[in-house]
């Protein structure tokens, strides 16, 4: 089962993301990965396999940040890989995500016929799509977020970063 973990503080956030992920790891997982605010912008590290080999990736000693997301992930869409782990984006949004999104093949299809591309085979990516597309239509992180909730069916919860 996935699970997420988010949190802004005023130390590093990037070890306590990590532990958050440990203490998920007895629900079962096939990746893992983490988003993170770093100088103005968010970087992202994946990986195919357990929490540790997630934190060597991450270099705990010399990353710092102060507001980040993290999941792990049970496929339920797409083969376990670290292309189809979380956190997924599109442009400047970035998601993690825990439960299904029902209807994600109907999005999906308006949102391919509208001319946007998918990088992996998940439901996560319609959100981080819907909630991009919102917002170049000029609407507020805030009501754009609201909107995508609108549309989708289903059990979930959410962890979501506007690097904005």
């Amino acid at each position: 089962m996935c699970g997420i973990v988010g949190g802004t503080s005023e130390r590093n956030i990037l070890p306590i993301l990590v532990e958050g992920l440990r203490r998920l790891e007895y629900r079962g997982y096939d990746s893992a990965g983490v988003a993170f605010k770093k100088n103005g912008s968010i970087s992202v590290t994946k990986n195919k396999g357990r929490v540790d080999q997630l934190a060597k990736k991450l270099n705990l000693k010399t990353n710092q940040s102060n507001l980040g997301i993290a999941h792990t992930r049970w496929a339920t869409h797409g083969i376990p890989s670290e292309k189809n782990a979380h956190p997924h984006h599109s442009k400047n949004i970035f998601v993690v995500h825990n439960g299904i999104i029902e209807n994600h093949n109907h999005l999906k299809a308006q949102l391919k016929a509208e001319g946007i591309r998918f990088s992996t085979q998940t439901d996560t990516e319609v959100i981080a799509h819907l909630i991009r597309m919102y917002t170049e239509k000029g609407q507020s992180f805030e009501k754009a977020v609201f909107n995508t909730i609108k549309k989708l069916k289903g059990a979930y919860a959410l962890g979501i970063i506007d690097k904005n």
